[in-house]
C-alpha cells in the first residue's frame, strides 16, 4: 500500500483519498497562469503551519518575486515569515552556454543539506524545464529527473516537480516521457471559456492508489487553489429525521402532512411575481422563531429594498438579520462563474453553520458560465447540504411557456425531495396566485390546487371552491362564497321557520290535549256517577222483589199490585 502524505489542501487530499505519495516525485504538468507554483507554495504552507518544514527551488523566478506571489494569499504572510521555509535561487545565469551536459549533483547536494538541517519533508522544484532545456540531448535530461527521483526517494522527501505543457498535452517541454517513470502526475489547466479563464485538475496518474480520474473544476482565491465539488469533511452516514418543520403557513404545513423533514430539501418553482421569494423569506422567519439559523442567498434582491417589501404582508426579517440569525448574501449570477459561486456558497456554509438555507433563485446559476454547467454545481449543493443535514429551500423561476422547464432542466425537480409549483390563475379578467403540490418525498400530502393569499397579515391558502370540475379563485371564488353563505343563511332562516311552525303545532296539539284530557276526566266523572246511581237503583229493586226482605213496618209506599 502507498504511503501518503496530506497536502493540507482538504479538496485535493480528498481527490487523491490521502495526500501525495511520501517519499517519492510527484509530476505537475500545466500552461501558463495554470496554477503550479501556487499549488506547491500552497501545499508548502500547509505543512507548515503543521510545524513541519519545506524547501522550494525554482528555477524560473526570483526568490524575491516567490514571495511576492506567496504575500497574495491569505496564507503568504505565515509562510514568508517561516524560519522553517528556504527559497533556493536555482536560476541559470543569463550568460550560461550549454557545453556539455549540466549535472544536478551539486544543487542534490545542497537541498539534502537544508533539508536535513530543517527536517523539511516537502521538497519543491519549480519550473524544472528551465534547467534542463540547457542538457545536451533528451536522455540526459531523463536522467537527470531520474537521479532526482533516486535522491527523493534516499532522503524521504515528497517532491513536487513542477514543469510546463502546451496545448494540454501530457507531456512537459524537454522532458518527454518523463510521466511514466514518476509515481504520480497531476495535470493542470487554463482555458478560456466564454471570455473567461476556467482552470482545471486532474490526477493524470498515480500507482497504486484509488483517485478522482476527472477532470474537476478548480479555484484559485485569496485562499489559494481549491476543488469546490470536492470538500473533504461531509456526512456520509446522515440519520434520516422524523421531525417535521413548518413552513410559516399553517394550510400549506397541514397539506404537506405536517411540513417538511428536517434536513431534506423543497423547491419552489414559479414565474415572476408567484410569491416565491415571499414563501420563503417566511421560511427564514418561521425557522428563527424555532431558534434556528438561517443563510439566505439572494441572486435577485438586495437586502435593504427585500428586506422593507416584506413588511407589506407581515413578514420581519430586520431584526434576526440585525441578531445575527439570518445571514443574507447577495451575489450576482453574471459576476461569476457556477463553481466560483459554489465555492462561496459553500464557504458560508462553513462560517455561519446555518440550520437552515435559503437560494433564491437556484436557476440564476443557469446564466453564469462554466465549462460543468450548472447542472453538476446545483446537484453538488443539494448533496453537500443534505450530508450536513441542513434544511434546503430553493426557489427557481420558470419560463410563462414552460412553468416546468427550467426546474427540469436544472435537474432540481428531480433532486428536490418535495416540489411546489406556484402560478398564475386567469380568468374573468383576472389574475390570482395559485399553489400545487407535485411531490413530497414519505408524505402523505394533496393534489389540490390551491388559491395562494397574500395581504399584510401574511401568507395564506383559501378554501377550495369549484364548478364542475375546476376550481374558483378570486373574485369567482369570493361569489361563490358568497352565494354559499346566502345559502346557508336562506336554509338557516327556513329550518327556524320549519322549527317556529312545528313548536307551534306542538303547543296547538298540548292545548287540545289538555282540553280533550279535561274533557276525559269529566266524561269519566260522569260516567262513575251513572254507574252508582244505576247500581243503586238495581239493588232497590232487588230488595222490592225479595219478600224475605222487606219490613212492613217501613214500607216505600209502593204498592205489589
Amino acid at each position: 500500500m502507498v504511503e501518503k502524505r496530506t497536502t493540507g489542501i482538504i479538496d485535493l487530499d480528498r481527490v487523491t483519498q490521502g495526500g501525495l505519495p511520501a517519499g517519492q516525485t510527484t509530476l505537475v504538468l500545466g500552461e501558463a497562469a495554470a496554477g503550479k507554483t501556487v499549488l506547491a507554495l500552497q501545499v508548502l504552507a500547509r505543512a507548515i503551519e503543521q510545524g513541519g518544514a519545506g524547501v522550494f527551488v525554482s528555477f524560473e523566478e526570483s526568490p524575491a518575486q516567490i514571495r511576492q506571489d506567496a504575500a497574495s494569499f491569505n496564507w503568504g504572510e505565515s509562510l514568508i515569515e517561516a524560519d522553517s521555509l528556504v527559497v533556493i535561487d536555482a536560476r541559470p545565469r543569463l550568460s550560461a552556454e550549454t557545453a556539455g551536459e549540466f549535472d544536478l549533483e551539486g544543487l542534490l547536494s545542497i537541498v539534502t543539506a537544508t533539508s536535513r538541517q530543517k527536517g523539511a519533508a516537502w521538497i519543491v522544484f519549480d519550473g524544472i524545464d528551465q534547467l534542463l532545456r540547457h542538457q545536451v540531448g533528451h536522455n540526459a535530461a531523463i536522467n537527470q529527473i531520474r537521479r532526482v527521483d533516486e535522491a527523493c526517494a534516499e532522503n524521504g522527501w515528497t517532491l513536487l516537480l513542477t514543469g510546463k505543457t502546451q496545448h494540454d498535452g501530457t507531456e512537459p517541454f524537454h522532458l518527454e516521457g518523463i510521466e511514466f517513470l514518476l509515481s504520480a502526475t497531476v495535470m493542470l489547466s487554463a482555458r478560456i471559456v466564454d471570455q473567461q479563464l476556467n482552470r482545471s485538475l486532474r490526477i493524470a496518474k498515480f500507482r497504486g492508489s484509488a483517485h478522482v480520474t476527472d477532470e474537476l473544476p478548480m479555484l484559485i482565491d485569496d485562499d489559494g487553489i481549491a476543488l469546490p465539488y470536492h470538500y473533504g469533511n461531509e456526512n456520509d452516514n446522515i440519520e434520516a429525521s422524523n421531525e417535521r418543520l413548518s413552513l410559516g403557513v399553517d394550510r400549506l404545513d397541514a397539506l404537506l402532512g405536517g411540513g417538511i423533514y428536517r434536513g431534506s430539501s423543497l423547491l419552489i418553482s414559479g414565474r415572476p411575481g408567484t410569491a416565491k421569494s415571499t414563501l420563503a423569506a417566511r421560511f427564514a422567519e418561521t425557522a428563527v422563531a424555532r431558534g434556528q439559523k438561517t443563510l439566505y442567498i439572494s441572486f435577485d434582491e438586495l437586502e435593504g429594498p427585500y428586506v422593507r417589501n416584506l413588511r407589506s404582508v407581515g413578514i420581519n426579517l430586520r431584526d434576526p438579520i440585525e441578531a445575527g440569525q439570518v445571514r443574507f448574501q447577495t451575489l450576482s449570477a453574471y459576476a461569476a462563474r457556477v463553481t466560483e459561486h459554489f465555492l462561496v456558497i459553500r464557504r458560508l456554509l462553513d462560517d455561519f453553520e446555518p440550520d437552515c438555507l435559503v437560494i433564491d433563485p437556484i436557476s440564476a446559476l443557469l446564466k453564469a458560465s462554466a465549462t460543468e454547467g450548472a447542472e453538476m454545481a446545483t446537484e453538488r449543493l443539494i448533496d453537500m447540504v443534505r450530508r450536513r443535514g441542513i434544511t434546503t429551500l430553493l426557489t427557481s423561476l420558470t419560463g410563462v411557456r414552460d412553468p416546468e422547464g427550467e426546474a427540469t432542466q436544472g435537474q432540481i425537480s428531480t433532486l428536490a425531495d418535495s416540489w411546489i409549483v406556484l402560478d398564475y390563475n386567469v380568468r374573468g379578467g383576472e389574475r390570482n396566485r395559485s399553489l400545487s403540490i407535485v411531490k413530497s418525498r414519505g408524505s402523505g400530502h394533496s393534489n389540490q390546487q390551491r388559491e395562494l393569499l397574500l395581504s399584510s397579515e401574511g401568507i395564506d391558502l383559501a378554501d377550495v371552491y369549484e364548478d364542475g370540475g375546476e376550481v374558483l379563485m378570486g373574485t369567482a371564488r369570493v361569489e361563490r362564497a358568497q352565494q354559499d353563505e346566502a345559502r346557508a343563511r336562506r336554509a338557516q332562516l327556513e329550518w327556524k321557520q320549519r322549527r317556529n311552525d312545528l313548536e307551534r303545532r306542538i303547543a296547538q296539539a298540548e292545548k287540545e290535549r289538555e282540553r280533550l284530557a279535561q274533557t276525559l276526566e269529566l266524561e269519566a266523572e260522569e260516567y262513575n256517577e251513572v254507574t252508582r246511581l244505576d247500581e243503586q237503583w238495581r239493588n232497590r229493586i232487588r230488595h222490592r222483589r225479595d219478600p224475605a226482605t222487606r219490613d212492613p213496618e217501613h214500607r216505600d209506599g209502593f204498592d205489589d199490585n
